[in-house]
């Protein structure tokens, strides 16, 4: 936890009875904590207000449960993994966050992406997490349905062999109970509704409170 000493020197104060107040009062502030949101359009709440995005839904419940957190913005609509892997060390070129949620690969794969170049990608984005002792939740991806088959089983092993390798948190599938459910959906079928991200942040909530990843 970040720590910054605020000095207040000041002359000697007297009261009526000759006391006077110390010299210098130091007194603790307590920096505000980070997360860096990492992902593409479903991290960006493709369709809706940025207010309506998981990460400002997010930061909302958190401030409300009195966790000190501001969510960064590390997603790019559209973005694949080797999109991310290009922009990481700007986005780490400052202060690291005190926490990262990854999620990434869904573009890569309604774009035929071969799975062992999207595994190299996502491997290399958490080696430069790692780099900077960032903690990860990380969030897996499922293979469109019309990608079934070889394809898709290729795929899908990526996130589970990289979170068991890495030892990471994870989320086996960031859209869990909301994915392919007309209802919960915006008219393409993909990017849930404001208040089906609202079961996205419970999920994640509960996994940040679980695995003790957030602090007071």
């Amino acid at each position: 936890m970040k720590t910054i000493l605020v000095i207040i020197t000041s002359l000697f104060l007297f009261t009526s009875c000759g006391s006077s107040v110390p010299d210098t009062v130091v007194i603790p502030v307590k920096t505000e904590k980070t997360i860096l949101a990492l992902g593409d359009s479903l991290t960006a709440g493709y369709g809706l207000s940025v207010s309506d995005s998981y990460p400002s839904q997010l930061e909302a419940k958190l401030r409300e449960q009195w966790y000190t957190y501001s969510i960064q913005n590390g997603w790019v609509s559209g973005d694949t993994s080797a999109g991310l892997l290009s922009r990481m060390d700007w986005l780490l070129e400052w202060d690291a966050p005190t926490l990262a949620i990854l999620c990434i690969g869904g573009n890569d794969a309604f774009q035929w992406k071969d799975p062992a170049e999207i595994e190299k990608n996502i491997r290399a984005i958490i080696e430069k997490l790692e780099s900077k002792n960032i903690p990860i939740l990380f969030a897996g991806m499922r293979a469109p349905l019309n990608l079934w088959g070889e394809y898709g089983k290729k795929y899908e092993a990526i996130f589970p062999k990289l979170a068991k390798e890495y030892k990471l948190t994870f989320m086996p599938f960031l859209l869990e109970w909301v994915a392919l459910k007309a209802q919960y959906n915006q008219d393409d079928r993909i990017h849930p509704t404001r208040e089906w991200y609202a079961i996205v942040v419970g999920n994640l909530m509960e996994i940040l409170e679980d695995e003790n990843l957030i602090v007071k």
